[in-house]
Parts: structure tokens; C-alpha cells; sequence
């Protein structure tokens, strides 16, 4: 019995809770593109833009990285990231957020934040992948909540039914 408890405290610390949320604009759909800038973040010293590059080529996308100022005429949208590290022994990234902006109008069309906080980290290709197969893949689009129809009263019903 004593050794139980001191047992479930370590499974506690070492459990490690994972959040992703993602919002698509309507009518949004990434995975038909084939040619996407990643803004290069300036504060980024992990070098994130070339592993999120590498990650679209690997899907048969081109891509590119830089400042913003050099994107291609040709890109319809872009990607910006917002990464978020932590230290235990080394450095780890516990949340990475992307979000893709219209390249013409620079209006927001999705974005995803994975957010992983805890001791057993996983590697920022793990976290970079994870996120953009949320962002490009159509069937993990969160579906839209269904508004339930209105409920109509039996003099409503009437009425509909002295009408007709």
C-alpha cells in the first residue's frame, strides 16, 4: 500500500496531456494548393521554416521559405509558425501554431496549435507534421456545429397544416 502511492504520483508527473485546436475560414481548403511560402520567423534559432519546407515537399507541395518580402508572385497562400520551447536538461518545443494567410489579401484562411507540455517531448519534425497533416488533409477539417431546427409549437403546426 505505500509503495502504491508514491507509484501513482510518478505516473502522474510523466503522463503527458496534448491539445490541438484548429480553425478553418469557410470555404478554406489547403490541400488543393501546390506552391506555399513559409514566412521565416526572425526570433526562430531552431531553423523550423527549413523543417516545415521539407515536410510540404515530402507531400508533393513546393515550397519555399524566407522573409515575406521575397515570396513568389505565383504563391496563393503563406504559412507563419509561433513556436513555443521550454528547458529540462535541453531545449524542447512544447507548442507550435501555423496559420495560413490568402497571399493577396493576407486574410487569415486557417490556423492549428498543437500544445504539448510535458517531460517525454517529441521531436519538432513529430510536432511540425502533426500540424500540417491538421491544416492540409480536407477530412480532418473540424466539422461546422449543426444548428438543431427550431421546435415549433402545435399552433404553429396547425397553422401549417390549415394552409396547406
Amino acid at each position: 500500500m505505500k509503495l502504491s502511492g508514491p507509484l501513482l504520483l510518478l505516473g502522474l508527473m510523466l503522463v503527458g496531456c496534448s491539445t490541438m485546436a484548429t480553425h478553418f475560414e469557410p470555404g478554406a481548403n489547403l490541400a488543393r494548393l501546390k506552391h506555399i511560402y513559409v514566412q521565416q520567423n526572425l526570433n526562430d534559432n531552431h531553423g523550423l521554416d527549413a523543417m516545415i519546407v521539407r515536410d510540404l515537399q515530402a507531400r508533393g507541395v513546393q515550397a519555399e521559405s524566407g522573409p515575406l518580402t521575397l515570396m513568389p508572385r505565383d504563391v496563393k497562400i503563406y504559412l507563419t509558425y509561433e513556436d513555443q520551447w521550454d528547458w529540462d536538461l535541453k531545449d524542447y518545443m512544447i507548442s507550435l501554431g501555423i496559420t495560413a494567410h490568402d497571399a493577396a489579401t493576407d486574410r487569415l484562411l486557417a490556423n492549428t496549435r498543437y500544445f504539448r507540455p510535458t517531460a517525454f517531448m517529441k521531436t519538432q519534425e513529430f510536432m511540425i507534421h502533426t500540424v500540417l497533416n491538421r491544416l492540409f488533409d480536407p477530412s480532418a477539417k473540424p466539422n461546422p456545429p449543426v444548428r438543431p431546427a427550431p421546435v415549433k409549437s402545435s399552433k404553429e403546426m396547425d397553422r401549417e397544416q390549415d394552409q396547406d
